[in-house]
Order: structure tokens, then C-alpha cells, then sequence
């Protein structure tokens, strides 16, 4: 893909960010309006509707309020720039432009995902949902793998996960994942396929594992609580979906030696 085409896909990402952060602030506070998608949690002032870019005030404003002066929420400032970021890898990254609408639908549900569980530590049934539709539909038209691969890797991660769960729950006495986490894999396995599906579970583990670890180090959390998962498993499954392939030829070369 040429330099100019994946600065545009970059910029989609910027602007849909803003649309990502609306829908995950807004999904269940039944606000009278998603746009703009982001306000002062203080003041409630929100954004003049001409900055369609939300990242551009906070940074023109030192990310804070104009109103009142408190700190802006980062975190969905940091969520376009991100959706801007993983829009133009998919773009560089994507051999076919087909395939490319599935890694920007993978993308946009996992940005979601990722800011609602963050935020208030659940995973949308109907953001679910709507990945699971539109994941169905792309993998109708768009299937580099046999179909039957994406309903079996639906399976297997879903399977896999909750197979986890149990055996967690059962080992320490409480409840040690949602099950928003365990059905958010069926929408990835329908995403990735069998091989990608399970490298993006491990993955997910070792960056949970390793983000609990430094959460716990620098005192940001206590022993005994719970972390939201899905941020990791998010990063886990676009990792997987952009580079795991060379990944793995990676990790069976190793075994050839």
C-alpha cells in the first residue's frame, strides 16, 4: 500500500476514534447525545462540535477543561491517537485491501472494548454482539483461511478461555474472569483463525501477567483484585492478527534447530 494511502487510513483512525470513544462512553449512561464523544467530568462542558478531532483540543489545551480549569480525561485522547496508530499499521501491515476491512473492523471493536472495560470493567454484550455480526459477514466475502477455520478458532478461544475461568475460580476460590472476556473470543477466533486465535491467548496472558506484575511493583495495585482483561486480550489479538504469523514460522524455526 502506498505512503499517502496509509496516511489516509491513519486519519480515519483519528476520526473514528472519536466515534469509538462516544460509543464507549455512551453505551449504557443514555446520554442525549454521542458527539461530541468526549466532556469535562467536572464541568460537563464538552468540546466546541467544530473539533471533530477530540485530540486536538485536549493538546491545544494542555488537556485541561477551558471551562474549569481541571485535568481532562487522557484516556480517550490517548484512544484516537491509538486508533490513528493501529489504522495505519493494519494499512502498512495488510498485503491484501480486502483483508485490510477486516483488520479495521477488528481494530474498531477492540478499541471499544478496551475503553469500557478500562473505564467501568465490563465488555458490552451488544458491543460484542455487533462484532460478532460483522465478523460473520466479512469472513462470508473475505476468508484468506477456509471457513470453517473461523468457526472452529470461535470455538476453541471461547472454549479455551472459559476452560481458563473455571479452572482459576476453582483454584482461588473466587471469580478470576468476566464473561464478557470469554465471549469477546468468539468474535477474535471468527477474526483470526484457528493458529492466530490461540497465539493471541497467549500473548494476552503474558502481557496481563506482565502488566500486573509492574501494576503491583509501582503500587498501583492491590494484591487480591482483579484487573480488567480485555485491554490485554485486545493487545494480544491485534499483535497477533499483524505480526503473528512471522511469530510463529519464528518460534518453529527455533524447534528445527
Amino acid at each position: 500500500m502506498t505512503a499517502w494511502a496509509i496516511v489516509i487510513v491513519s486519519l480515519a483512525g483519528l476520526l473514528l476514534g472519536g466515534l469509538f470513544n462516544a460509543v464507549a462512553i455512551h453505551w449504557d449512561k443514555r446520554l442525549p447525545s454521542v458527539y461530541p464523544p468526549s466532556y469535562c467530568a467536572h464541568s460537563r462542558h464538552r468540546p466546541p462540535t467544530y473539533a471533530v478531532i477530540q485530540l486536538l483540543p485536549f493538546l491545544t489545551s494542555g488537556g485541561k477543561c477551558r471551562q474549569c480549569g481541571q485535568r481532562l480525561e487522557w484516556r480517550y485522547a490517548a484512544g484516537e491517537a491509538a486508533t490513528a496508530l493501529l489504522f495505519g499499521l493494519a494499512a502498512f501491515r495488510m498485503d491484501s485491501q480486502p483483508e485490510l476491512i477486516a483488520a479495521l473492523w477488528l481494530i474498531a471493536i477492540l478499541s471499544i472494548i478496551t475503553q469500557t472495560d478500562l473505564t467501568d470493567k465490563i465488555i458490552p454484550n451488544k458491543v460484542v454482539a455487533a462484532g460478532v455480526i460483522g465478523a460473520i459477514v466479512i469472513r462470508l466475502f473475505i476468508h484468506p483461511l477456509p471457513i470453517w477455520n473461523y468457526g472452529i478458532a470461535a470455538v476453541a478461544g471461547s472454549g479455551a478461555l472459559l476452560a481458563i475461568a473455571l479452572l482459576g475460580s476453582w483454584v482461588l476460590k473466587k471469580e478470576t474472569m468476566g464473561g464478557g472476556d470469554i465471549k469477546l473470543y468468539v468474535f477474535i477466533g471468527l477474526m483470526l483463525g484457528v493458529k492466530l486465535t490461540l497465539l493471541s491467548l497467549f500473548l494476552a496472558s503474558l502481557f496481563g501477567l506482565i502488566g500486573g506484575l509492574l501494576l503491583i511493583a509501582a503500587g498501583g495495585h492491590a494484591r487480591g483484585k482483579t484487573l480488567p482483561f480485555g485491554p490485554y486480550i485486545a493487545l494480544g489479538a491485534i499483535t497477533a492478527y499483524l505480526w503473528g504469523d512471522g511469530m510463529v514460522e519464528w518460534y518453529l524455526g527455533l524447534l528445527s534447530f
